[in-house]
């Protein structure tokens, strides 16, 4: 299409201004892309152990379970609280006496037959059992959330357990296409030196065999992706087709706090522990609610109909009102040992708070000194690679300049690419001691992806 010259800016070409507006008509469909939810496939997602864990929160079983579990309990506080509130209820029914001579026999008929019809209403004025139940269920409450909260933890720990295995497997796999890529070239200069009698068949032959050795280990790492993606996708509740690539990871932090800051952060933050001392209050309760079996009930009583012991008519119908009161005496000892058997429920649960919060600081203090010793490695590792490459080129070298034989150079070569797998493993090592550090704490691990 020809644009007339009239359309054109001052000092713009016919040609210019159809590139411009070429270039216009790109930029509106850009923006209709990204306004219709079409991103570019340069711009695709990456999987951060973030997002991991947050999908594996909304698809694992056992998250959903601790909510329906959560749920039930909230449904058994309501009923707890509205028993506390007064109960509309219909009483109807004709009662039969024998007489003799016209009387009741029983002394507490007030005729041969009696009619009820009513609508009654309950009203609990005072009755501690309830009350220790209403706190029964709120206590139980605190303990179904605490132990949704636990789910939680366990699923992330989970999911980072497998991304991490994932990505060392990634960084394995670099390493091995990055020494596949050099030992291919040496070999083919090796082969081409063969070939004009500078290097000797034993020289090729070590080549060709570190060459082999090396394919094999790229072969055996990516099966091992394989299955470790698969493991990935299962917990987060995505299919291996769908599951994206993840993030690359930052280089991991060598600041560590001390560890009562870690102490402090479980004593507040750990569910295991808030779920304990949840379960002391519950058992709190359930002592409260024995002990009140002894104490009276009283309740107020309110009806409307009939109770009547001859025909009924129709202006027979009218109020009552009532106040019982409920008091045991004497039960063989049932209350005694009911008391008795929750102060020890309470006991042994008091106990066991305690065990698991020795537990809990024996577990910090062991991913601690973990976490310390990852790091060391760490640092020793990254200079054992440096030396590591240094003695690689070094030996590269003299192997080219005839120098050194092959079988140093595989010595070399083999020295350097596993001291890059240990870093990379020391490496996803800081990482994983971290998240279980911080997992023991209560907390989810912190992530930091970024270029590495």
């Amino acid at each position: 299409m020809v644009l007339p010259q009239k359309n054109c800016p001052r000092g713009v070409s016919i040609k210019n201004q159809c590139r411009l507006r070429g270039k216009f008509i790109i930029l509106i469909a850009a923006t209709c892309c990204v306004s219709l939810g079409w991103v570019p496939i340069a711009q695709a997602t990456v999987l951060t152990l973030r997002n991991a864990i947050q999908r594996a929160e909304a698809n694992q079983s056992i998250v959903q379970q601790a909510k329906h579990i959560v749920s039930e309990r909230m449904d058994l506080r309501r009923a707890a609280h509205a028993n506390l509130l007064p109960g509309i209820s219909l009483v109807a029914g004709s009662i039969w006496s024998a007489t003799r001579n016209g009387s009741p026999l029983f002394i507490a008929s007030n005729a041969p037959r009696e009619i009820i019809g009513q609508v009654q209403i309950n009203i609990p004025l005072y009755s501690p059992q309830v009350n220790a139940l209403q706190a029964l269920a709120r206590n139980q409450i605190d303990v179904a959330r605490y132990q949704e909260d636990e789910s939680r933890l366990l699923v992330a720990a989970r999911v980072t357990t497998a991304y991490y295995r994932l990505a060392l497997l990634h960084n394995e796999c670099k390493v091995w296409r990055s020494a596949l890529v050099s030992i291919q070239s040496l070999y083919k200069a090796t082969k081409k030196g063969y070939q004009i009698g500078s290097y000797s068949r034993l020289d090729l032959a070590q080549t060709q065999l570190m060459l082999t050795h090396i394919r094999g280990g790229l072969r055996q790492v990516r099966v091992r992706i394989t299955t470790a993606r698969r493991i990935l996708a299962l917990q987060i509740g995505d299919s291996v087709d769908e599951l994206p690539n993840l993030a690359v990871l930052a280089v991991p932090d060598v600041i560590l706090p001390k560890e009562q800051a870690f102490d402090r952060q479980a004593s507040q933050a750990q569910p295991l522990l808030l779920a304990a001392k949840a379960e002391v209050q519950v058992a709190r309760s359930q002592l409260q609610f024995h002990r009140a079996a002894r104490l009276p009930v009283v309740q107020g009583v309110g009806a409307y109909g009939i109770d009547t012991g001859t025909l009924p008519q129709t202006n027979d119908l009218g109020w009552q009102v009532g106040l019982t009161l409920h008091m045991p005496i004497f039960g063989f000892g049932r209350n005694r040992d009911r008391i008795a058997a929750a102060q020890e429920h309470l006991a042994a649960v008091e106990s066991g708070k305690l065990a698991l919060l020795l537990h809990i600081q024996s577990s910090i203090a062991t991913d601690y000194g973990a976490t310390q010793a990852a790091l060391n490695a760490l640092h020793n590792d990254q200079v054992v690679e440096q030396q590591a490459h240094l003695v690689y080129q070094m030996t590269r070298k003299g192997y080219l300049a005839g120098a050194l034989s092959a079988l140093d150079l595989q010595q070399a070569e083999k020295g350097w690419v596993q001291a890059r797998l240990k870093l990379a493993g020391a490496a996803i090592g800081v990482r994983l001691a971290k998240a279980r550090l911080a997992l023991d704490t209560g907390v989810l691990p912190q992530t930091s992806e970024g270029q590495s």
